[in-house]
């Protein structure tokens, strides 16, 4: 029998959007300490595209089974963190095919697809999910970290790039991180992974220069507070130079790096280029084993979170 796609220890809830003018689904682990009368727990959200992929241990063939929970809950044994919300909500659209970059779409109709609705995905991210899962899960006020694999470690960077003063920590796995030209002022428009017709309705089918700016991290970074920035703890992590193009994003990877020492912002990491860092679910679960306690310090350290 075939392993079903979705772990049964986290809950399924679906949040309605005014700014999507839909609901969207969005799975949410809660440990034990959850129940515990007047408890409040620091919360990570890990991105990537459709709700279900941290959770799907047949989300690929590499995983073998396992999810991102059995990674939590092995560190949690090794008390290596402590108890912490994990959030992993649906940023694209029902059948993924359309990923939203984590941006108010520039022409949402041309997905053709369900799960768009108006395209405005960065207000309902930051304005309506947030906002509810502090309020719904008793999370604890300040301490928030984002992380995401590929198109998710895009999007954790953006999050953390246009509003760092609501995070602690951010991590970024095999990110498809966008170049920017002119020192960062502004994209670069002949970057490749934008020809995909896939980003037409988050991007335009015209690719304005402007609405390239606004998923790329190098420019939002340089237009923001650096040293909110900077009080951010980094951990960045990506797949070995000898199998660029298809196997990983190494390039990327080290131009994200270039650009927060740019801004003295160290990589807190404990290896960039993972030697067997394929672009995997697997090697993705490999750097939430790795850096998840980083998040747990960056987010132990707030005022009111106890282990």
């Amino acid at each position: 029998m075939a392993q079903p796609p979705y772990d049964g220890r986290a809950r399924l809830i679906s949040i309605p959007s005014a700014a999507l003018g839909i609901a969207k689904p969005c799975y949410v682990y809660l440990p034990p300490e959850h129940a515990e009368r007047g408890r409040r727990l620091p919360v990570l959200y890990l991105l990537r595209g459709n709700e279900r992929e941290w959770l799907n241990g047949a989300e690929d063939d590499s995983r073998g089974g396992t999810n991102v929970i059995d990674v939590y809950e092995r560190l949690r044994a090794d008390r290596a963190v402590g108890p912490m919300i994990l959030v992993m909500p649906g940023l694209a659209s029902d059948d993924n095919a359309v990923p939203s970059v984590l941006a108010d779409m520039a022409d949402p109709a041309l997905a053709e697809v369900a799960g768009i609705g108006s395209g405005a995905f960065r207000r309902f991210f930051f304005d309506e999910l947030l906002p509810y899962v502090d309020r719904t899960f008793r999370a604890a006020p300040g301490a928030r970290s984002v992380a995401g694999f590929s198109l998710g470690g895009l999007m954790a960077v953006l999050a953390a790039a246009l509003h760092p003063e609501r995070f602690v920590s951010v991590g970024c796995f095999d990110g498809t991180i966008l170049y920017a030209a002119d020192a960062g002022a502004h994209s670069r428009a002949s970057d490749t992974v934008l020809a995909n017709p896939m980003f037409d309705a988050a991007l335009g089918a015209t690719r304005a220069l402007d609405q390239l700016d606004v998923v790329t991290p190098a420019v939002l970074m340089l237009r923001a507070d650096h040293d909110a920035l900077r009080r951010l703890a980094w951990v960045v992590q990506y797949g070995p130079e000898s199998i660029e193009p298809w196997g990983s994003n190494f390039y990327r990877g080290e131009y994200l790096l270039r650009a927060l020492a740019a801004l003295g912002i160290p990589n807190q990491a404990p290896v960039a280029a993972l030697d067997d860092g394929q672009h995997t679910w697997k090697a993705a679960d490999r750097h939430i084993e790795q850096t998840l306690p980083i998040h747990w310090r960056a987010m132990s350290r707030v005022p009111g979170v106890h282990d």
